[in-house]
């Protein structure tokens, strides 16, 4: 797909097949882009258009390399066309959004009112939950009301339909509705990798090939536009990284302002925001709302500035990792739903550097930024060139072979779908960070990459974990259906960025995280307590004999409850569970990565003091063997 500043012959519409839509035109090779000076999106002259021989956009704000031509060949705007649309799927807010930006300029040089649209689709934003429907309606309802006090439109179709199928067929329709009613001369989208987003865009621009009519494409999510950011699938943030460091200047400028439109929209509402309308359309499920998130752009910019200060970044980047420390900076939600665009994120933080020489604060600011910016892009990377992104076949070729190979390893437990959404495994630390993601809609970061992977000892192959987890994660997430969220998933399951080590039962080379690990890094029991039912459910499981093993170990492990409270008891069964799992770990061919960890001991000299200390028991080796996994970096 040509970028809009490139000029090409004539073509047909974009056929129903449209590939363009997952590699920029740059992607389609291998070898490095050019470097493009920075300049606005150059779009075209309006000779055809009763303005002679000028551009009809001038001294643009928007970054010509932030957008791509979606109607292949179709780049004039409609001559006899009445207004121009904004589409906002992913990025639902008024200011400091681009794709908006391009289209205010683009309606302010064609003198045309502007409308903005959200395409209210099952499943492409958010699952159809009452949940994230509350979030939704909360966060459309106010930018509603900024873009009339801008006069610019809104509107709200829905597509009743949860099924894939007819959910793209209503959508196909409701967008030929849209089209033929309000007649476009242009239209701008923003941009989402993932797979169902991908199939609205092809059909706007089927529909809008067909019209004659163009549609420009927008990434005004990332700081660095996704087919600028790197033209291949990276395979870790450290290959991810510097490119993105060496692009961050030119890409996180100051936003100009939508302003007032000189052209008010004035047409009647035709498909209005009516929360009583969308619930009857859309029938969401549970779970139910949370009043504890409030949605849209004013709670979220309220929220990043109570966030960033000196002390709180100061403590991000020592205790983050920390469930108990209460310093995270709870935007996910609000980037997910593009409440708040993550270069203000990343602008607000940036500031902090320059206000104080404090290391602890420059740490704080640097893993603020490797995670808002850095790992969200390597997520949407991972969706963008990956069409097996939610599928084991996805992962690396490494990961896949030590999977196989261990695919009919005993798995046991094995749980139900229902038990693991409520939250009954014999695992109180799982329970626990499953009960807080049903009841608060986000579980802490560090506990997710845990809990992800207890998934692959507890059902019966990797893709049923892999399956497990996403719908579990977007059905309860207040920031789940994102990139982030499937690559999250990927890294724990299916080695995605990361490397392999040590050869373990069920998980192979895949990187291991235990119960003890997590011991290592926070009170574990203050966290279960925080959630009850946690340690109460792991008691059950040990009853019903939902726990690892068989024969004289499984009734040991059930004769540990007797006696003892709850959180006495599940803690004495979970150390019991893994010293018995590392006295049976198969220490099977060491990976051809090895950690860090690994080259120290290489290097000792003859007659040191470690060579000559006791050889380890099997469980304190194994236990030393998983603290180097966790210390080892996933950027390798």
């Amino acid at each position: 797909m040509p970028h809009p500043t490139q000029t090409s012959p004539p073509h047909k519409a974009a056929s129903p097949q449209t590939k363009g839509l997952k590699r920029s035109a740059s992607a389609e090779s291998e070898h490095k882009p050019e470097k493009k000076t920075k300049k606005a999106a150059t779009l075209p002259e309006t000779s055809r258009m009763h303005r002679g021989e000028q551009e009809w956009i001038k001294n643009g704000c928007v970054d010509e390399r932030r957008v791509r031509l979606v109607t292949e060949g179709i780049r004039e705007p409609k001559a006899d066309g009445k207004v121009v649309i904004c589409y906002l799927q992913r990025d639902l807010r008024v200011q400091e959004n681009w794709a908006l930006l391009l289209a205010q300029e683009a309606a302010r040089a064609l003198n045309k009112p502007l409308v903005v649209i959200h395409l209210l689709v099952p499943g492409l934003a958010f699952q159809p939950t009452r949940r994230h429907l509350s979030f939704f309606i909360g966060g459309a309802r106010e930018v509603e009301a900024e873009l009339k006090s801008l006069n610019i439109g809104f509107e709200l179709p829905i597509v009743a339909k949860k099924d894939p199928k007819g959910r793209l067929d209503e959508a196909n329709k409701k967008i030929e509705e849209v089209f033929a009613a309000l007649q476009p001369a242009l239209a701008v989208c923003d941009f989402n990798p993932l797979r169902l987003p991908t199939q609205i865009v092809e059909a706007l621009a089927r529909v809008y090939g067909k019209g004659l009519s163009p549609l420009y494409q927008v990434d005004t999510h990332a700081v660095v536009p996704c087919w600028v950011a790197s033209n291949k699938a990276e395979t870790s943030a450290r290959t991810m990284r510097p490119k993105l460091q060496a692009m961050l200047k030119e890409f996180a400028v100051p936003f100009p302002k939508v302003e007032p439109h000189p052209v008010p929209w004035t047409s009647k509402q035709l498909f209005p925001l009516d929360e009583d309308r969308v619930l009857s359309a859309v029938k969401p499920d549970p779970p139910e709302p949370l009043d504890s998130w409030k949605p849209g752009t004013k709670a979220a910019l309220r929220l990043l500035q109570s966030f960033a200060t000196p002390q709180n970044i100061a403590k991000y980047g020592k205790a983050r990792n920390d469930p108990l420390a209460d310093c995270q900076s709870d935007l996910s939600p609000y980037i997910h739903f593009g409440h708040i665009a993550v270069q203000r994120c990343l602008m607000e933080v940036s500031k902090l550097k320059d206000t104080t020489g404090d290391r602890a604060v420059h740490e704080g600011v640097r893993a603020f930024i490797d995670e808002v910016v850095v790992r969200s892009q390597l997520s949407d990377n991972f969706v963008f060139f990956n069409p097996h992104y939610d599928d084991i076949k996805g992962a690396p070729d490494w990961a896949k072979q030590t999977l196989e190979k261990h695919a009919k390893d005993k798995r046991e437990p094995q749980y139900e779908f229902t038990a693991l959404e409520e939250g009954k495994t014999y695992d109180s630390l799982w329970n626990a960070a499953q009960l807080q993601l049903v009841r608060d809609g986000k579980m802490h970061g560090y506990l997710r990459m845990y809990w992800a992977k207890k998934l692959l000892e507890w059902t019966k192959s990797p893709q049923e974990a892999l399956k497990t987890a996403i719908a579990l994660n977007d059905k309860y997430h207040l920031d789940g259906t994102d990139p982030n969220g499937v690559t999250g998933c990927m890294w724990s399951i299916g080695g995605v960025h990361d490397q392999g080590f040590k050869e373990r039962p069920v998980f192979g080379k895949i990187r291991y995280m235990n119960y003890p690990g997590c011991e290592r890094k926070f009170d574990v029991k203050a966290f279960v307590r925080k959630f009850p039912g946690a340690a109460e459910n792991a008691v059950n499981a040990a009853k019903q004999g939902l726990i690892p093993f068989s024969g004289k170990m499984k009734k040991e492990l059930q004769e540990i409850p007797k006696g003892r409270d709850s959180e006495q008891a599940t803690a004495t069964m979970m150390k019991k569970i893994e010293q018995h799992k590392a006295q049976n770990t198969n220490a099977g061919p060491s990976s051809s990565k090895e950690t860090k960890t690994d080259e120290p001991k290489k290097r000792q000299r003859k007659g040191s003091v470690d060579e000559r200390a006791p050889a380890k028991s099997g469980a304190a080796k194994e236990e030393a063997e998983v603290e180097a996994e966790e210390e080892a970096g996933s950027d390798e």
